[in-house]
Parts: C-alpha cells; structure tokens; sequence
C-alpha cells in the first residue's frame, strides 16, 4: 500500500489526515514542520506528499522544491487554509511542482478523491 507524508503544524489535522487514511489502508507518516518533512525526505521516498503551504520555518514551497530535486515520481497535494489571494498561491505551488492544491476546510470524500486520482497517475 502506498505511502503518504501528511505535513501540518496543527496536530488535530494531522491526527485526522491519519486516521482517514489509514481507515482507506495507507502507510502515514507525519511531520510537524518544514524541517522534520525535509529529514524524513532525506531518508525515505514516500509515494504522495499531503503538505500544508503555510508552516513556521521552511514552508510548503521549499518542501516542494526540495521534494521535486530529489524526484519526480512523488505526488504532491499542496493544502492551505489561507485562501488562495486570486489562486496565485496554488498557481506557485502548481508552478513548483505540486499536482493538486486543496483549500481548508476540505471533507473527507474531496481528500480521498484527489489522493487516489493522484496515485492512480503514475
């Protein structure tokens, strides 16, 4: 079963993102902040990225290019409860490299339906 990297600052989305994946079958593994992503990315190659644009520190952008050096076979889905000032903002993470972007506060059916139209695209 895939893997998939939840990156979020706010625990209850974390502990939330896990549970409906893992309810679905999912490998999760979860990252606090910018810098522990970048650590775990270091080390492992995970199949998608469900990474929150806006964190303390080294943000979402940076996760994504980094994550783009390293390989181009990762699926990202950028999320952000700051609305997207005239989609510039989704634009950039597209731009960078993501494949989806998805607004906060998303449902459980929309999050499920992006991650598998990702992985179903190799």
């Amino acid at each position: 079963m895939p893997t998939i990297l939840v990156v979020d600052e706010n625990l209850q989305i974390r502990e939330l993102v896990r549970y409906i994946l893992e309810i679905q079958g999912y490998r999760v593994e979860e990252a606090s902040n910018g810098k522990a992503a970048l650590a775990y990315l270091k080390q492992v190659e995970p199949n998608l990225i469900v990474l929150d644009l806006f964190l303390g520190g080294i943000d979402g952008r940076e996760i994504i290019a980094y994550a783009r050096s390293r390989s181009r076979s990762i699926k990202i889905l950028a999320v952000s409860g700051i609305p997207f000032d005239g989609h510039k903002m989704g634009e950039t993470a597209k731009f960078l490299g993501a494949h989806d972007v998805l607004a906060k506060p998303f449902d459980t059916t929309t999050l499920l339906q992006r991650i598998e139209t990702l992985l179903a695209h190799p």
